[in-house]
């Protein structure tokens, strides 16, 4: 097991029960619509693809942690349109089309090369015209550069960090087939505690 494997098995072991949605979910849900189709890859503890299904979309979502997943799927067993499934998401292979790809504050923990893998699924899995929604850490964060350097703006403290330039990032959705409808790289959009981390936000169209 990857001491980031590790982390977060430890970590939601100890948060199993899924909190209120994200402020990042809130944004999305006008671009959905009922009965929508929606992956959710690096899942975590749900929080999100409960709030998605319970708003009548059609959710699979994806994460490394099998025990939160088998959790989850007991706990949310009445919720018909949402399953969990154990995955690495930087390799998770065919799983059928689907109209929209959700990721928040999970690709800026993988490397660069998974990241472009998985840019690379999304663009082969989302249906034509469907969306990408991103959210992930930005170079400008105040926890860039905290922790020990392995690889340019990739930190590890007690796990994996990779901080993201938006030019640079963007250019990578396009050269997977992506349009970009929309970003913006700011505070104040994902605020926990005492943080509130510099965000990119994207949506991306497949075309």
């Amino acid at each position: 097991m990857s001491e980031s494997l590790n982390f977060w098995e430890n970590y939601y072991s100890n948060h199993q029960i899924p909190t209120d949605e994200s402020f990042f979910a809130r944004f999305v849900m006008p671009f959905l619509n009922e009965g929508d189709t929606l992956f959710e890859i690096g899942c975590g503890n749900g929080r999100d693809s409960v709030f998605f299904a319970k708003q009548g979309m059609k959710v699979t979502a994806f994460d490394q942690c099998e025990k939160e997943v088998g959790f989850l799927n007991d706990e949310f067993s009445d919720l018909k349109d949402l399953l969990f499934k154990a995955g690495d998401f930087t390799d998770l292979g065919e799983q059928g089309k689907v109209k929209n790809v959700y990721s928040r504050f999970s690709l800026h923990s993988v490397a660069l090369e998974k990241e472009i893998n998985t840019l690379d699924w999304a663009s082969s899995s989302i249906e034509e015209n469907g969306l990408f929604f991103i959210e992930v850490r930005s170079i400008f964060d105040e926890l860039c550069g905290e922790g020990t350097e392995v690889a340019k703006n990739a930190y590890v403290t007690d796990h994996y960090r990779r901080f993201l330039e938006i030019e640079p990032f963007t250019n990578r959705l396009e050269e997977a087939g992506f349009n970009i409808l929309y970003k913006l790289q700011s505070k104040g959009l994902a605020p926990y505690k005492t943080e509130d981390p510099v965000v990119i936000r994207i949506i991306a169209q497949k075309v």
